[in-house]
């Protein structure tokens, strides 16, 4: 499985998710409501060197004070254990916003691309969380917000080795522990998202795949040097297959093989062929194929030219 795809992640887009609770009067220092907070993201299986990481998403339409937060498991007889408090003082997080607890910020950051850096907790130590299963829990005055039961049986069938990568909510409208709520963070947003909305999160509309440009020249003059490829895919946990094929029908470049996507995402190329070489002058044919567990396959098919400066 290729773990080296670069990926740009879209600009981000606060769905009406973040405003379930419109209407509720918008005090900062109110105590934190079921609901308010809820858990986005758990990396309970890092790779060799790293830490594990709990993401939570403020689900509500007014600030939230992390200083009420405490993060917890649970112990062999199913009791709340191991609570860590979260921050000890005031630290106001926006409506619609992600945030990611952890031991090591730099650490996560890494391995991960992180959209927003400075939205990360740093606490002395995490309750354990268990490389095959347990239990996340938020809670705050006594009271859990939000409780998840994972298992490391939520990955992605066809993933060879669990290490580095996270597992992300589809949906903030769904129950925490709803089969199919959780899944693997797709490997072409680099197995985990931090600070940034979910790569398996749920989409409107149809699979579509579109070049944001049919030209481009990778000559290095900072102008149009990648051909970028906006995809969006309505089953989570699809995977993709991406070949770069010249107008002749040679196999160009193998960009994607057999990777998990994300709901939403850009795929670029920067015109190298697979051997390193930059591509001849020319028109080349994309063919994107996505496909699911059920043996459900869709193929979409762009052209585009690379252009360059004529000697």
């Amino acid at each position: 499985m290729i773990k080296n795809q670069t990926v740009s992640i879209p600009t981000k887009d606060i769905t009406a998710e973040s405003h379930r609770n419109k209407g509720k009067p918008c005090d900062a220092n109110s105590i934190i409501s079921q609901g308010d907070l809820l858990i986005s993201e758990v990396l309970f299986n890092p790779r060799t060197g790293g830490v594990d990481f709990v993401e939570i998403y403020n689900n509500s339409n007014h600030e939230v004070d992390l200083k009420e937060l405490q993060l917890a498991n649970v112990n062999a007889a199913g009791t709340i254990a191991n609570v860590k408090n979260v921050s000890t003082k005031q630290l106001m997080i926006a409506p619609g916003s992600y945030w990611v607890i952890t031991t090591n910020h730099n650490n996560v950051k890494q391995y991960y691309q992180t959209t927003f850096p400075t939205h990360f907790v740093q606490i002395s130590s995490l309750p354990a969380f268990n490389n095959d299963k347990g239990t996340v829990i938020l809670r705050s005055n006594g009271q859990v917000l939000d409780r998840l039961n994972y298992d490391a049986k939520i990955h992605h069938p066809l993933i060879r080795d669990e290490d580095g990568i996270s597992i992300e909510r589809v949906s903030f409208t769904v129950a925490t522990n709803e089969p199919g709520n959780f899944k693997s963070a797709a490997a072409l947003a680099g197995f985990a998202t931090p600070t940034y909305q979910n790569s398996q999160r749920e989409i409107s509309g149809e699979d579509d795949v579109i070049l944001l440009s049919k030209t481009f020249s990778p000559d290095g003059d900072n102008f149009e040097d990648l051909l970028s490829l906006n995809y969006q895919v309505a089953q989570n946990s699809s995977l993709a297959t991406v070949n770069i094929y010249s107008d002749k029908g040679k196999l160009v470049r193998k960009l994607v093989k057999n990777q998990t996507i994300g709901a939403k995402g850009v795929l670029t190329w920067d015109g190298l062929d697979d051997n390193g070489s930059i591509s001849a002058i020319g028109i080349y044919v994309i063919l994107f194929d996505i496909f699911d567990l059920q043996g459900n396959t869709k193929r979409f098919k762009n052209t585009c030219a690379l252009a360059g400066k004529l000697n």
